[in-house]
């Protein structure tokens, strides 16, 4: 690794604050050296003549900015999350559009109002609050008591005009109680003191729970070294999360203490958790320490440090957040863009109460349900689960993959049953909403069931169309949304028409190197896509989401791959991809794990790529490297 011109400060994974710069003392040619040295990409050419800190902050990324000396102390303050103010009682990120509420705080007046994570505050007092910065988050803080009006537009669109009245809120970023059994952590931020909160928590209520929730909704991140604390109550020691650098080098942070429980943890994720959220639930995935429910999170998986007078000559009082690494958490893989796929997609407004019946305890006298997940039993009191809520009980239900592994108990006995048989079991109908009524007959209906349940594919009117061919930009879109990746970007290519279906994920593709062109400036949306041409793209995102993928294509080259038979029928741009998906691999006893739909030798590189061909590819490879994490 190249030596740093300054010792690397805390290594932070803050949400994102959009920051507007005003007076500073840090000079455009300081700011540059302190990117150049540590950005974790290279800087174009035109960031080297920029003119103002403003113009070369927007040729990084929304994470890396400058902070004046009071923007760093309201900085500091929001990620320790441990604080006493007097506001509107929400926490919030800059954003193009205005201030974005990550959450709402417990007993403030943002709570009072009926606000929630996701509204963005576009104006304040009847002007205009975007972009967002310091100095609109300095009108909605004021005396306890006194109340600003603020005009909020909402996920779906709507707008309107709240009045909320400023409360003085103490917010401890973290809590544990323990119900039932049931110890619940709830994780606001992950702050200096965070990972004691867990250690202590867990240690001092294991003996009297039988399952751990913990709750990460509208977590927006905070440190790294918190969350591996964390994570280490559940998982003990051993590598928790490495970060690659400029330079391509890995560094792990590893955890050195034993785990605290045997429980199982159920966490609880939304898309507003973020950063250390993310090393936490991937991390709990990864380690195989429990499962996570509800929705994919936010997909911020790059590293910042965090640069102040402390670590830099250039600094003094204020401070520079600059993203310097990727990070890649236990088990391998990035959550940049992808996010944690939970093991269960439950709707938020099920999420709680579907914690809650997976934290049960095996029943002697009524009917259950148990599941194994990701190596653990989960048990479900059918009886009391449809009376207490049956609305989650059938999110469950709907949540599970077609090969779930599922006991019925009653009567003192226990059988095994499908996924079909246990939804009529418990009263529900035995398809879900979400299969596909033309996919039974096809030898991949398993696989892409099972990309449905996790909200990876969708179809046309009920309908998958298994054996259609794709276009190219219909992969795009099958990609996009396994990444949950849009682009409003324009300008990757001359015959993507802005405002055309496909654009956003055809951009979104281009832009982070999964697809490329066909020369001339221009992609062939609709031209049909080849197997050798859809397993370059696929090798391409298991390159991305994987850290063992780019090791082995570093040890792969071309020159070594193209001389081999096998290869003879691809063309010379597909090897490296098919050797990764085919042959990188492998079990316990030493047979290759296929993250394609077929054996190399019946590949036919020219034939065009099936719609549910793809779909067993994708899912192959997701599961594979853990992505998918049943």
């Amino acid at each position: 690794m190249k030596k740093r011109l300054f010792r690397l400060g805390a290594l932070c994974c803050a949400a994102a604050m959009t920051i507007t710069t005003s007076a500073q003392a840090l000079s455009v040619e300081e700011a540059y050296d302190i990117l150049q040295r540590s950005y974790v990409d290279k800087l174009p050419r035109a960031a080297q003549d920029a003119k103002s800190l403003d113009e070369l902050f927007s040729y990084t990324d929304d994470y890396t900015y400058y902070m004046t000396a009071e923007e760093y102390q309201a900085f500091l303050q929001g990620v320790e999350g441990d604080v006493s103010f007097a506001g509107i009682g929400a926490e919030i990120t800059y954003v193009p559009e205005g201030i974005r509420i990550v959450s709402v705080l417990k007993g403030g007046g943002a709570e009072k109002a009926g606000l929630a994570a996701g509204d963005i505050i576009i104006a304040i007092e009847s002007e205009s609050c975007a972009p967002g910065g310091a100095e609109h988050r300095a009108k909605l803080l004021g005396e306890a008591g006194t109340s600003v009006t603020i005009t909020v537009r909402h996920a779906d669109g709507t707008q309107a005009d709240y009045t909320v009245t400023r409360a003085l809120v103490t917010q401890t970023n973290t809590t544990v109680s323990v119900t039932g059994g049931v110890g619940y952590i709830d994780c606001d931020s992950f702050g200096t003191q965070t990972g004691t909160y867990f250690q202590e928590g867990v240690r001092g209520n294991d003996s009297a729970v039988h399952a751990w929730i913990v709750d990460l909704r509208g977590n927006g991140g905070g440190l790294t070294s918190a969350a591996v604390s964390a994570l280490g109550a559940f998982s003990g020691e051993g590598d928790l999360i490495y970060f690659v650098d400029q330079d391509g080098e890995s560094t792990a942070q590893s955890y050195s203490g034993k785990d605290l429980t045997d429980k199982p943890a159920i966490v609880l994720m939304d898309s507003g958790s973020a950063s250390a959220s993310e090393i936490f639930a991937g991390g709990v995935l990864g380690t195989g320490s429990g499962i996570v429910i509800g929705t994919r999170s936010y997909g911020k998986g790059v590293a910042q440090v965090l640069y102040d007078e402390s670590n830099c000559p250039y600094l003094h009082g204020d401070a520079v957040k600059v993203t310097a690494y990727r990070f890649y958490c236990a088990g391998g893989n990035t959550t940049d863009r992808i996010g944690v796929v939970p093991t269960l997609y439950i709707p938020q407004d099920q999420a709680v109460a579907a914690a809650r019946l997976l934290s049960g305890e095996k029943t002697k006298d009524s009917a259950y349900l148990r599941l194994v997940l990701n190596g653990y039993d989960f048990y479900i009191d059918i009886p009391a689960g449809k009376e207490s809520s049956s609305a989650a009980l059938e999110a469950i239900l709907a949540a599970l993959t077609p090969d779930a592994v599922l006991y019925w108990g009653e009567n003192g006995g226990e059988r095994k049953l499908t996924l079909a048989q246990a939804r009529e079991k418990c009263g529900f109908a035995v398809s879900s909403a979400l299969d596909f009524s033309d996919v039974a007959d096809s030898e991949y209906a398993q696989e892409i069931d099972s990309l449905a349940a996790s909200r990876i594919v969708f179809g046309d009117g009920g309908k998958f169309r298994p054996d259609a061919t794709m276009t190219r930009a219909e992969v795009c879109a099958l990609l996009a949304q396994a990444l949950d990746l849009y682009s409003t970007a324009n300008g990757y290519f001359t015959d993507v028409a802005k405002g055309s279906w496909y654009a956003p994920s055809v951009n979104a593709m281009a832009a982070i190197g999964l697809v490329s062109g066909v020369g001339g400036g221009k992609f062939d949306p609709n031209a049909t896509m080849t197997q050798e041409e859809f397993i370059t793209v696929l090798g391409r995102l298991v390159e991305f989401v994987n850290l063992d993928a780019r090791e082995f294509l570093d040890k792969n080259p071309l020159a070594i791959l193209q001389p081999l038979p096998k290869y003879k029928s691809f063309s010379h741009w597909a090897i490296r991809s098919a050797e990764l998906l085919t042959n990188s691999v492998f079990d316990e006893n030493g047979d290759a794990v296929n993250m394609y739909c077929m054996s190399l030798e019946d590949i036919e590189p020219q034939v065009p790529i099936l719609r549910e061909q793809a779909a067993a590819a994708l899912y192959n490879a997701l599961h594979t490297t853990g992505v998918l994490k049943y």
